[in-house]
């Protein structure tokens, strides 16, 4: 991997290479968010300075190039000059963010397949390269302002993605300690509290997944003034009732075995592994 965003913006042969200040970093992923398409000098000079830059903002900006270049060494060939701005050539493989993206597709294609196993070994390979809390800062203010949300997003889908997965294949209970500090911090993201509260029903923990969905109620109602979805509201209720249909899949040993020792001591029912939170959620239409 020579690019890296995710994360500290780094570029690196077979080792980290120093890129130089802050300016030179904000440069390298100003270009890297743009891989392969031009970028204007107006576009780079925003996310140098915002909206103050300097008299000399053009020169500076030649320079910070110039400089990035001498530091990429054989690959200062691919930022390429333009008219009115620079392109930075990225190949295939060569940046975490695209690596990422490319291995969280091929993990959904394989969920869609019902190839759970696969689907969630994908899943680990790409959050080796991102990993929790998914938060991408870049240094410029610009910049994270306008990809910041969309990258988190892109992350925290993956992860609910990954989750329907575990909850399929039987391994809830470390979805209750991974999930718990993204819960905090995406609050209204009702998919991923709904996995959570299933995970930790599943762990025998169901009064803390009530606790979870009166959490998210009390905050709509004070601040949207709404409720939670009907299908949250139905999961709620089905955890209330201890709905035996709602009861963890059967699973192989082995997958209990890394789901940890201590599981929830209910009736399971046989059903069809792969049907995670939204299994649960279907039945109960």
């Amino acid at each position: 991997m020579k690019y890296r965003l995710l994360g500290q913006v780094t570029l690196q042969h077979t080792k980290v290479v120093d890129i130089g200040g802050m300016k030179h970093r904000v440069l390298l992923a100003c270009l890297l968010l743009s891989a392969n398409r031009f970028r204007s000098i107006d576009d780079i000079t925003e996310s140098l300075w915002d909206c103050r830059p300097p008299k000399s903002s053009q020169n500076l900006i030649r320079l910070y190039v110039h400089q990035l270049r001498k530091r990429m060494g054989n690959s200062g060939a691919d930022l390429m000059t333009s008219p009115g701005g620079y392109t930075l050539r990225v190949d295939p493989g060569e940046l975490d963010l695209h690596v990422f993206e490319t291995k969280t597709g091929h993990a959904r294609a394989l969920m869609a397949t019902g190839d759970y196993e696969s689907a969630a070994a994908r899943f680990d390979s790409a959050f080796a390269l991102w990993r929790a809390p998914f938060i991408f800062y870049t240094g410029s203010p610009s910049l994270d302002e306008l990809h910041g949300p969309r990258l988190e997003d892109t992350a925290i889908s993956a992860v609910e993605d990954h989750a329907e997965t575990l909850l399929a294949l039987g391994r809830w209970l470390p979805l209750t300690t991974r999930l718990r500090p993204l819960v905090e911090r995406f609050p209204f993201r009702e998919r991923l509290l709904g996995q959570y509260m299933l995970a930790l029903h599943w762990s025998g923990r169901r009064v803390e997944a009530l606790d979870v969905f009166q959490r998210l109620r009390s905050s709509l109602v004070s601040e949207l003034g709404i409720e939670p979805s009907r299908e949250l509201s139905a999961l709620r209720q089905r955890i209330v009732c201890d709905d035996t249909d709602l009861a963890p899949p059967d699973v192989p040993l082995p997958a209990l075995a890394m789901a940890g020792p201590a599981q929830p001591r209910r009736r399971v029912r046989t059903r069809q592994a792969g049907q995670g939170l939204q299994g649960a959620l279907e039945r109960q239409r």
